[in-house]
């Protein structure tokens, strides 16, 4: 509230959107994160976890943007103890350099969406980590589709049916020609 930029000259009214807590809210979402591009190590892990997620999922990455606001994330990058280091023996790893560097954790259960939805809510320290993951939420593709669909015998039929569009017949033909 109160940031100027080009498109709000006079400062902002409302307070910023919290991606954290909107992506939350959606119905099936199985994997959010929030990760520091000036903590590298945490980043990597965090995208490749949500690479190899089956599902939806969302990071937030807080990225500072040296053009138009230099400055933003100056007290989160000069003080580590503003940074909330989140982890669970299921979920991401802390080497014992970040461990060393950010004395500042929390054990947090990342299939427990309500604390995930609290932890999200806190701008001061900034949550680093898997809030959330639930690999057992229904994908789109599974809930549009039947588990029939995906059998062995109806993917056969299919596939039947599509080549017999294009066989070739010997209906009509004498002496065994084609």
């Amino acid at each position: 509230r109160g940031t100027k930029s080009n498109t709000t000259p006079q400062g902002s009214y409302l307070e910023a959107l919290n991606p954290l807590t909107v992506t939350l809210g959606v119905q099936n979402v199985s994997f959010v994160a929030q990760a520091a591009d000036w903590i590298p190590e945490m980043l990597y892990q965090i995208i490749r976890a949500a690479f190899h997620h089956d599902g939806l999922s969302f990071i937030r990455i807080v990225q500072r943007c040296p053009e138009w606001m230099p400055d933003n994330f100056e007290p989160w990058l000069h003080d580590p103890s503003r940074v909330q280091l989140l982890h669970h023996p299921s979920s991401l790893g802390i080497s014992p350099g970040l461990a060393q560097i950010y004395p500042n954790r929390l054990e947090h259960d990342p299939t427990n969406i309500h604390r995930a939805r609290e932890i999200a809510s806190e701008l001061d320290p900034i949550p680093v980590g898997i809030l959330y993951h639930n690999p057992s939420v229904p994908r789109y593709e599974e809930t549009v589709r039947s588990e029939a669909s995906h059998s062995t015998s109806a993917v056969r039929r299919l596939l039947e049916e599509e080549f017999d569009k294009f066989a070739v017949s010997s209906a009509g033909a004498t002496g065994g020609e084609l």
